[in-house]
């Protein structure tokens, strides 16, 4: 039988064993440099997937930009401050499996994709009340499409924001 400093041995041994994975885990990636900056979300994406927005929610985001910063992103005025920073490269077949949103998922083609995979941003954040209508905060899951244009969404809209002149990465960092 093994007695009660055995046992804390054993949990404090093991305890220790997984700290460096969960340090490895926690630790947060940095902002890709293509995506610092100011963006001007331009257009609803029209897709074929369901949506929890309707135009009429989605239609007051065209025109607002979207300020991304190594450790906040900024829209409409509210700052959420990030917790964790996740990149990968995402296929179609894997964008399309993970975001389902019903019968017919959306397409990288539907988005303006022409790439075989893209590199996704994933930023991590406590629940904010940016829109009035939810905590989800636009903006939060990135696709690169391009040097300056970019896929954000929100409640399963697809909008497409283009680099905003005058504000780029280098000038947010001074």
């Amino acid at each position: 039988m093994f007695t009660r400093n055995v046992l804390q041995t054993i949990r404090y041994t093991a305890l220790m064993g997984v700290l460096p994975m969960l340090a490895a885990t926690v630790s947060a990636e940095p902002l890709p440099g293509r995506l610092g900056g100011t963006w001007r979300i331009i257009r609803v994406l029209p897709t074929t997937n369901t949506a929890c927005w309707g135009r009429e929610q989605a239609q007051p985001l065209l025109g607002s930009t979207l300020t991304y910063r190594g450790d906040s992103l900024r829209w409409r005025g509210g700052s959420v401050p990030l917790e964790d920073i996740t990149t990968r490269v995402v296929s179609e077949a894997e964008f399309s499996r993970e975001n389902h949103g019903g019968a017919a998922p959306a397409t990288f083609s539907q988005l303006g994709i022409h790439a075989r995979s893209v590199l996704e941003v994933d930023l991590q954040h406590a629940d904010a009340d940016i829109t009035g209508a939810t905590t989800e905060v636009p903006g939060d899951s990135v696709l690169l499409k391009g040097s300056n244009r970019i896929v954000v969404s929100a409640c399963g809209v697809y909008f497409e924001a283009i680099r905003s002149s005058g504000l780029t990465h280098a000038s947010l960092q001074r």
